[in-house]
C-alpha cells in the first residue's frame, strides 16, 4: 500500500476524482472494506446500474491517480489507501486531512 502524507495528496486531483457519483460510490465501498482489497467483480455488484469492467477500471484509474486507491494488480483487487480522509476549504485554499 502506498502511504501518502497530507502534503503529497493533490486536492485538485481528489476533487476531480470525486466529481463523478460512480467514483464516489466505489470509493465509499472500498473504504467500508478497508483494508481488504476488492475485485472489479465485487465492485460491479454494488453499483445500481450495469457498468462494464472497462468503465470500472477507468474509474479506478482516476481514483488511483488521486492517491485514493491502490492495487497490486487487477486480479489482486483494489483498496482504499486510507481509512478516511477529509477535504477542507478555507481562505488559504484546500487542506486534505487523514482521519484516524
Amino acid at each position: 500500500m502506498i502511504e501518502m502524507s497530507n502534503e503529497e495528496l493533490n486536492g485538485c486531483k481528489i476533487c476531480e476524482a470525486l466529481s463523478d457519483p460512480t467514483r464516489v460510490k466505489i470509493l465509499r465501498f472500498l473504504i467500508s472494506k478497508y483494508p481488504l482489497p476488492q475485485t472489479i467483480s465485487e465492485i460491479e455488484k454494488i453499483l445500481e446500474r450495469k457498468v462494464s469492467a472497462t468503465t470500472i477500471s477507468f474509474h479506478l484509474r482516476k481514483l488511483r491517480e488521486a492517491g485514493l486507491v491502490t492495487t497490486n494488480g487487477h486480479k489482486m483487487g483494489f483498496k482504499a489507501t486510507k481509512k478516511s480522509i477529509r477535504v477542507e476549504f478555507n481562505g488559504e485554499g484546500m487542506k486534505i486531512k487523514e482521519e484516524k
